[in-house]
Parts: structure tokens; sequence; C-alpha cells
């Protein structure tokens, strides 16, 4: 017996589950094609981070808040490296503990920490409006980034008077070689590709980052504004395809890989 996506061609940009999610396809009888676009990439300046794990050990936060599950591995991961892994957990677990979505605060309870505070909606936005009601006027508050600075999340801890503390804990680097990409893009705009589905904000960025180095950047966008199905996961993956020009059609409910997928079968199924 046929299975729901029998027939339908796969493209997907995830990289730390490339596997599992493939699998999640597969066995709806999809034909997949993956391309890890990119992968999580620790900073150089190490003293940095240790400067922060130093920090949070010597009892000044008040609270923590942590923007990615892998993050929240990294920075655990230094402090095991630089031998203080229980007194940085245990520290951890003194101070009040702000998680952006469901990722980190899995990776957290791996550890057995809690999250006190988590928002309805996992954005940076949603972090904000879920402490709009608490008073943080004197708080000294860790935020851990990603990638970039996050000005409008320091900004609106600063303007209720708390004392930010940033710290950036990996960059965003390409995992693929430029071959691998150039044949996944040329499957895209060729027609081969019948829904691509991105599971991070940053996908989406260096995706269109090697189309531009390929001179095909207006033909991709092209292809996912028409031909192919574009899905995504969660608010902020959906507003970097956006300012893309890149409207997502399927967009699941819950942030995750396998509502993703089933969202792609109802997709296809309601098309049948």
């Amino acid at each position: 017996m046929a299975g729901p996506l029998e027939n339908i061609n796969v493209a997907i940009l995830e990289h730390r589950f490339t596997r599992e999610f493939s699998a999640l396809f597969e066995k709806l009888g999809a034909k997949v094609y993956a391309c890890a676009l990119l992968e999580e990439k620790p900073v150089e300046n190490r003293e940095e981070l240790q400067t922060f794990i130093r920090h949070v050990l010597g009892g000044s936060l008040d609270m923590m808040i942590f923007l990615t599950g892998v993050g929240a591995r990294f920075l655990i991961g230094e402090a095991e490296s630089m031998g203080a892994k229980d007194d940085f957990l245990s520290a951890l677990g003194k101070v009040t503990i702000v998680v952006r979505g469901p990722k980190p605060v899995a990776a957290l309870r791996q550890f057995g920490l809690r999250a006190d505070v988590t928002p309805q909606n996992p954005t940076t936005e949603g972090v904000i409006e879920a402490l709009q009601t608490q008073n943080l006027r004197g708080r000294r508050i860790g935020v851990q980034l990603y990638g970039t600075p996050n000005p409008q999340l320091v900004g609106a801890l600063e303007a209720k008077g708390a004392t930010v503390t940033p710290v950036q804990v990996y960059a965003y680097g390409a995992a693929a070689d430029s071959a691998a990409v150039n044949e996944f893009i040329g499957r895209i705009i060729d027609g081969q590709i019948d829904v691509i589905a991105f599971t991070s904000g940053p996908q989406a960025a260096m995706l269109f980052d090697f189309a531009a180095k390929m001179g095909t950047e207006a033909t991709l966008a092209a292809a996912l504004q028409s031909r192919v199905a574009v899905a995504s996961i969660g608010e902020v993956t959906t507003r970097a395809l956006e300012a893309r020009k890149i409207t997502p059609q399927i967009v699941p409910e819950q942030s995750k890989m396998a509502a993703l997928v089933q969202a792609v079968r109802e997709h296809f199924e309601a098309k049948a």
C-alpha cells in the first residue's frame, strides 16, 4: 500500500537530527533529499565564555535566560571542561531560569534543571511578554545568545531596570561543502522538489547566501514562491523566510519535527 507521501520529494536542511527527520518523512513514503546546511560552532573566545561561567559560579546572577537548547548544552559543556560542571548546575539551580521554548526545556531537563518561566510564544517577544509583569529592577540577568546579538531582548530587560550580562555561546557556520549545496539548490530550481522543510531561521539565511554566491538567488526565490511548498517550524523561522519574501504554506501549531511532518502530510492529502 502506497504511503500518503508516495511520489513526493522532500528537501530538508536539518543538521543535528538529519537521520531522524528524514526517517519521519520516509515512513510516509516520501523521497528525502537532505543537505545539512549549517552547524553550531563554539565561539573562538573561550575566555569570555569562561568568565561568564565564573560569574554564575560566584552567585552574581538572579536570573538566567536560555534561548536555545544547544546553547544550554554548550554552556554546561564548557563548565565541565573547566571541572566545574556540578557547581555550575548547582548555581543555576538557585536562580530563576527562563527559556524561550521547548528545546532548552528538554536540554536543561537532561541535567536535572527546571524552567521557571516558559513563554507561550517561543520567540524573543514571547520572553519579553512573559517577564512583563515581573519586577526586574536591580535584578542581575544572564542571557545566552546564539549567532548574533539580541538588542531587542537586552534593551527590554534594561528598560525595566535589570543589569544584563549577555554571553555569546556559539555561532553558525557552513556544514555542507559548496558542491553539495549547489546540487541541492539545483534540484529545487529544476523542479525536482515538491516541498522544502525549514527548521530554523539561519537555514533560510544560509541557503540564500549560497544561492547568491551561485548567482541563482532570484531563481531560487521564484521557485519557493511558486512551485515548491514551503514548510516552516515556528514563528522565528517563518519570519526569516518572510524577510526573503517567502510565505510558508505549511506551519504546524507545535514547533516540533513530528508536527511539521504531519502538517506536510495533511497539506498533500488535501491537494489529492
